[in-house]
């Protein structure tokens, strides 16, 4: 670890500013490891990186070292940027707390050896907890009123940036200065308003993490709304908080975040990693694994449930196999989907334990969102959950055509869920939006029917039913049961299928016609028809029945 020497730093600034000139010999930055640092107190700076482009830049490691032998006019030129006033600012504050070295990210670490940079990303969290003391630097900040926290009120930018929550909980004493370099307060004082700004529990950054240990998807979701420059500096600005320790590649983009997740698995029995979006409404995914720590930005109430001595050892064990996460979880299965209890509850209203959903497609395991839970036989099953991505089109178009609709007295009332739209008689469907149904009706005798899409991995299917009233309300049920028809659709009997609704009192029906299950080109045409079915108009339908129950 290297570490700024204070009292070199201030005498070169006092020697230049007094016209004595610099000493070359005189080493600014030196380099400490094992009892040697051990020994060394020290200040560290936490701050927001400036913008070049806006005349805010830093001053790199081989600029601070080489500084001292540069020319007047170059070395001036460094001494003018904002980011060299905070490293002699931050060498001013640790002299007056009596510490005589002190780290900044920016001049500390030589950024041109990947060895170096892998070695400092993952002592950086210890590197936060040992210091004696933290200056949280708010650069746009004037004054302490970001502390009466209020919607409207400009929250600093130190508090959105990835690299910042864990230079927030790490240290056990960490002062805030305003752009001024004035005292705003320490962290214990200010932990009820940063509780409030960070999304961080306040008992967590009184105490930090040597207690007890929140859940991972706790912990992820303090990072849901942070950002970083770098895509892959969203997973490595965790690997501290989390306890975890892997290698840099910079280049491999968000399969950084999930590279963190298998470490965390292997690692740990934590079933809160799979909890991500268990509030989701709509949607599928074709791994188990979050692509993003938005992702579990719900996920902040998420606690570990305690496991039952008669099961726990069954319930706790998962392991990373190359067919998938290999896990055995209570299962209530229904139908198609499989219904799998987590070893975790949500604690935001009243603790409900998290079950997640799941189906297997053309031989991949999917899961399912917005699914609610029913009450069943369960029983301990194993599961193979997929950890990449499956290469299925993630989107599907249906064409929708209307031969005789109009001629019957038909025409589109509404479609749902919300978000979801018409256009050019064509739907859209995607991982997030994944079921739509659309109401027609003849106002003159109001008969109505629904048309309902869905897409999920290699299958999407439509079919009709007759509508049912507030079918608004239901849509959940509706795409439980549009689900249950895409999984047990038999693809191996036709490439066209043909579904009817028939009319109560009529000889008419609703007719859908699409095209096959397996979407290599993931678009359906859609046929939506009126059909004349003599004889059938006085039984119950199923599709009656389905909306019924």
């Amino acid at each position: 670890m290297r570490l700024i020497d204070v009292a070199a730093i201030l005498d070169v600034e006092e020697g230049i500013n007094q016209g004595n000139g610099v000493n070359p010999n005189t080493e600014i930055i030196k380099w400490f490891c094992g009892p040697d640092l051990e020994e060394k107190e020290y200040a560290i700076l936490s701050h927001c990186w400036g913008v070049a482009k806006q005349g805010e830049k830093e001053v790199s490691f081989k600029e601070m070292t080489k500084l001292l032998l540069m020319d007047e006019g170059r070395r001036n030129e460094i001494r003018g940027r904002t980011g060299y006033k905070k490293i002699v600012d931050t060498c001013k504050q640790a002299k007056k707390d009596g510490l005589e070295w002190a780290w900044v990210d920016t001049c500390c670490i030589d950024k041109r050896s990947s060895s170096e940079l892998s070695e400092s990303i993952n002592s950086m969290y210890q590197w936060y907890k040992n210091a004696k003391q933290c200056y949280n630097y708010l650069h746009d900040t004037v004054g302490d009123s970001w502390t009466d926290w209020r919607e409207s009120t400009v929250i600093p930018k130190w508090f959105s940036r990835g690299w910042t929550l864990q230079e927030l909980i790490a240290p056990k004493l960490a002062h805030f200065f305003d752009q001024k370099w004035e005292f705003i307060g320490d962290k214990t004082q200010l932990a009820d308003s940063l509780s409030v700004v960070a999304r961080v529990p306040a008992h967590v950054l009184k105490y930090g993490l040597d207690g007890t240990r929140p859940s991972v998807a706790q912990v992820m979701s303090w990072a849901a709304d942070r950002t970083t420059t770098r895509e892959e500096d969203r997973a490595y600005s965790l690997l501290g908080l989390l306890g975890v320790h892997m290698p840099m590649l910079y280049g491999e983009g968000k399969n950084a975040f999930r590279r963190l997740q298998l470490e965390i698995i292997r690692m740990s029995n934590d079933h809160s990693i799979f909890a991500w979006g268990h509030t989701w409404t709509s949607g599928w995914s074709s791994s188990f694994l979050a692509d993003d720590p938005s992702w579990f930005r719900d996920c902040g109430s998420i606690e570990l449930s305690l496991f039952n001595n008669n099961f726990g050892q069954l319930w706790k064990t998962f392991t990373v196999t190359n067919n998938g996460i290999k896990i055995r979880l209570p299962t209530i299965t229904h139908g198609s989907i499989s219904q799998v209890i987590l070893a975790c509850s949500d604690l935001s209203s009243y603790p409900k334990m998290i079950a997640i959903h799941l189906v297997v497609l053309d031989s991949t395991c999917f899961r399912i969102f917005g699914i609610p839970n029913h009450p069943g036989k369960m029983e301990f099953k194993q599961h193979f959950l997929p950890y990449t991505e499956a290469r299925y089109p993630t989107t599907s178009v249906f064409e929708l055509q209307y031969p005789t609709l109009s001629h019957n007295g038909f025409v589109l009332d509404c479609v749902v869920p919300e978000g979801i739209e018409v256009k050019d008689t064509s739907i859209t469907l995607s991982e997030e939006k994944d079921f739509a149904a659309i109401s027609y009706v003849r106002r003159e005798d109001d008969t109505r029917f629904l048309v309902l899409l869905s897409n999920c991995g290699p299958r999407c299917s439509a079919f009709t039913i007759l509508s049912p009233e507030n079918f608004e309300q239901k849509v959940a049920f509706l795409r439980w049961r549009a689900l249950q028809r895409l999984v047990d659709e038999r693809s191996d009997i036709s490439p066209y299928f043909v579904k009817h609704a028939h009319f109560r009192r009529s000889i008419q029906g609703a007719r859908v016609i699409y095209g096959a299950t397996h979407r290599d080109e993931a678009r359906c045409m859609v046929t939506i028809d009126i059909a004349r079915c003599p004889g059938c108009c006085t039984s119950v339908s199923h599709a009656t029945y389905d909306v019924a129950h």
